[in-house]
């Protein structure tokens, strides 16, 4: 998938800590690191030490909060939380074994950078937030996923690996619902091939069309989008 679109991207970054002085510039130097490298990837940056509301936290496409000061732990305040539910929030200098990575994934967080991290890491991060993707370690969102099968499994009867699920979104094409049936229940792309007769750069396509009309941007969103909308018409 190719970056949000072709305009710039804007970044704002909320940091703590009294040693930090934004009006000359003296922000402690994990912080004037990390801005620098998302500078460098071609975002605008905006620093500040206080919240946006909701409204204007929508005009950026990332937000940034820097966790060097912070001792709340997984609770995440309410104030984060409402900035998390509007727009794409990303904690940056966190302490590693502080945080419970699944439950930030689950409460809808977009990434996580840990203080000291390599200069490649965090630009590989910068790089699919770009890209409108999350930044998490790949057990993460692999336990993740899991958790949510097993949610929606548990929730429809079903047993752990069914061959197919019913799905009906009126949006979505016969072929597509087929799809997003399979996905549901855990099917990689080359069980979707196989039990479907066709290539799996084919179910890729099908894969795109159906994020894009769910708003979806990857399989964990996908399968809570699933989740949400049957209990919707039921």
């Amino acid at each position: 998938m190719g970056l949000i679109n072709n305009a710039k991207l804007k970044a704002f970054f909320l940091i703590s800590g009294g040693e930090n002085n934004i009006s000359t510039g003296e922000l402690h130097h994990s912080i004037s690191h990390f801005t620098g490298l998302v500078q460098t990837c071609d975002i605008d940056t905006t620093v500040e030490k206080t919240m946006p509301d909701v409204a204007q936290s929508k005009s950026y496409n990332l937000i940034f909060i820097d966790l060097y000061n912070s001792n709340w732990g997984n609770e995440i305040p309410l104030a984060i939380q409402k900035i998390v539910c509007n727009a794409r929030t990303v904690f940056f200098n966190a302490q590693k074994n502080k945080y419970d990575e699944k439950q930030l994934l689950l409460s809808g967080l977009a990434g996580i950078f840990y203080l000291n991290e390599g200069l490649d890491i965090i630009l590989r991060g910068i790089t699919k937030l770009q890209k409108n993707e999350r930044w998490f370690k790949r057990e993460t969102m692999d336990s993740a996923l899991n958790d949510l099968l097993i949610k929606e499994n548990r929730a429809n009867r079903l047993p752990a690996r069914p061959n197919q699920r019913a799905i009906n979104v009126p949006s979505l094409t016969r072929r597509e619902n087929t799809i997003i049936g399979l996905v549901s229940c855990g099917a990689k792309n080359q069980e979707i091939a196989d039990q479907l007769h066709i290539s799996p750069n084919t179910v890729k396509t099908h894969l795109y069309s159906i994020f894009r009309k769910t708003s979806s941007r990857n399989r964990i969103e996908l399968i809570s989008w699933t989740q949400n909308y049957a209990v919707s018409i039921n």
